[in-house]
């Protein structure tokens, strides 16, 4: 811990730690595992139709699957190329290491990330351009994260950012995403800044089963 500035009876103190580690405010860190613990919460009915993993995803011809039983879609099949490796655990479930993403019935909107270390543990995802459209463009990453996913160019990185359902509303947590570098399929949930701004960006979502005039 360091002083940084003294003003008067205020004190200003920041962290000195070795490259490559991360520090974040605790109440920012916090409020980070907030949102993932609410998020593991949202229903399954919460985002339409079955789940089945991304064409694309598994190289079903070469390997082997495997399943695995989960507390929401019962047993799932697993192929060992479809996996996302986060290292570092996620902020609120340091031990979830290992997810397999699963499309929806709502065909590239929604998608949910199944944890393969935690049965119960499974997020809503989207892919956060689709409500800002330069938001890749728009992402400074800390020090310690540049660290993580360099020299990779944004353009072989994949984003997600995890969506809570309350009720009739859907937020999407536009300030810690999921990026992964797709071609070793390992990823990072990354803080991109200490304001709320972007901690619960609303989605509108179209009314179900609306009625035709």
């Amino acid at each position: 811990m360091v002083v940084l500035e003294v003003k008067g009876s205020s004190v200003r103190l920041g962290i000195e730690a070795p490259e490559g580690v991360r520090v974040h405010r605790d109440e920012v860190l916090r409020r980070i595992e907030e949102e993932n613990r609410n998020a593991m919460d949202s229903p399954r009915e919460s985002v339409a139709g079955d789940v089945h993993q991304p064409a694309g995803k598994t190289d079903k011809g070469r390997e082997a699957m495997s399943t695995f039983k989960t507390v929401r879609f019962g047993e799932i099949p697993v192929s060992e190329s479809g996996v996302i490796r986060f290292p570092d655990g996620l902020p609120g479930f340091p031990g979830a290491q290992r997810f397999l993403l699963l499309e929806t019935g709502e065909e590239q909107v929604f998608y949910w990330l199944q944890s393969l270390d935690d049965p119960a543990l499974a997020f809503v995802v989207m892919d956060p351009v689709l409500l800002v459209p330069d938001y890749l463009s728009r992402l400074v990453l800390p020090e310690w994260d540049r660290e993580f996913f360099s020299p990779i160019p944004s353009t072989e990185l994949t984003a997600m950012v995890i969506v809570t359902f309350s009720g009739e509303t859907a937020t999407a947590n536009l300030l810690a995403p999921l990026l992964v570098r797709e071609a070793e399929r390992l990823g990072r949930q990354v803080i991109l800044a200490e304001s709320e701004e972007w901690l619960r960006q609303p989605i509108f979502l179209p009314k179900k089963n609306s009625e035709t005039p």
